[in-house]
């Protein structure tokens, strides 16, 4: 279990979390949806539960283990929005073995999981294209399959359907369930895109103004994180815009 308690978390005289606590299990497979406007901390959140920023004040552990950070080196991998960190000029294969790299993972091993997630992801024949050639759909395939082959238990993806056609969006969504389900793996992602996380998710987070306003413990159609969300924003005076920005 990820327990995450009373986290607070600054830039220098600005706060940007507020006491944000939930807990997340680790021992079976999910996929939990993280909804917010633009602003409301949800980057920060989630580069702080991928280890990769510090918080303020608060606690974050896990079971069996002394230190969150040192745990997320080994558990935990973020897949960013867009393509960003991607390496244009190189293959598909060399960005999957730098990226492992990056998280410590064997290289003999990391070659296994590769061949067998792009095999998943019906992917074997992109291996050895370059990057720069792909669609916005085989870029985004091929940043998932640079996070499946970290190896990871917890894997956090920011945006996942930005760019994508209808498609690729389907495809996508397919790809996720799929994978939590048969790696066992936990998925946290952040998006505006109620249609797809309504499609996929399991458990919603709300977040709001660097608070974390709501939580539902169960699957929902789009239609009723959308009602969810509009009633979050007019109770904490938002605005049309920023529900906008969710559908």
């Amino acid at each position: 279990m990820i327990r995450i308690e009373n986290v607070n978390k600054n830039y220098k005289k600005k706060q940007v979390l507020f006491d944000i606590s939930l807990n997340i299990d680790i021992h079976g497979h999910s996929i939990i949806g993280l909804i917010g406007p633009n602003g409301a901390g949800k980057t920060t959140f989630i580069k702080v539960m991928a280890g990769l920023l510090d918080y303020s004040s608060g606690k974050i552990s896990v079971d069996n283990s002394n230190s969150y950070k040192e745990w997320c080196k080994e558990n935990v991998v973020l897949i960013p929005a867009g393509e960003r960190g991607l390496r244009y000029k190189n293959t598909v294969y060399d960005n999957v073995m730098y990226f492992a790299a990056m998280k410590g993972v064997a290289e003999n091993k990391v070659k296994s999981l590769m061949y067998e997630y792009a095999s998943l992801l019906n992917y074997t024949d992109f291996l050895n294209r370059r990057v720069e050639t792909l669609s916005m759909g085989e870029k985004k395939k091929a940043m998932l399959l640079c996070g499946l082959c970290t190896d990871m238990k917890v894997i956090i993806m920011d945006e996942p359907s930005n760019g994508l056609d209808v498609d690729a969006r389907i495809e996508m969504e397919m790809l996720i369930k799929m994978l939590s389900t048969k790696l066992n793996k936990i998925f946290l992602i952040s998006s505006h895109d109620i249609g797809f996380l309504g499609d996929i998710a399991e458990r919603y987070i709300f977040i709001f103004k660097g608070k974390k306003v709501a939580e539902v413990e169960n699957a929902m159609e789009a239609t009723e994180i959308y009602d969810k969300y509009t009633r979050l924003n007019t109770n904490l005076g938002g605005n049309n815009e920023d529900i906008l920005k969710c559908n």
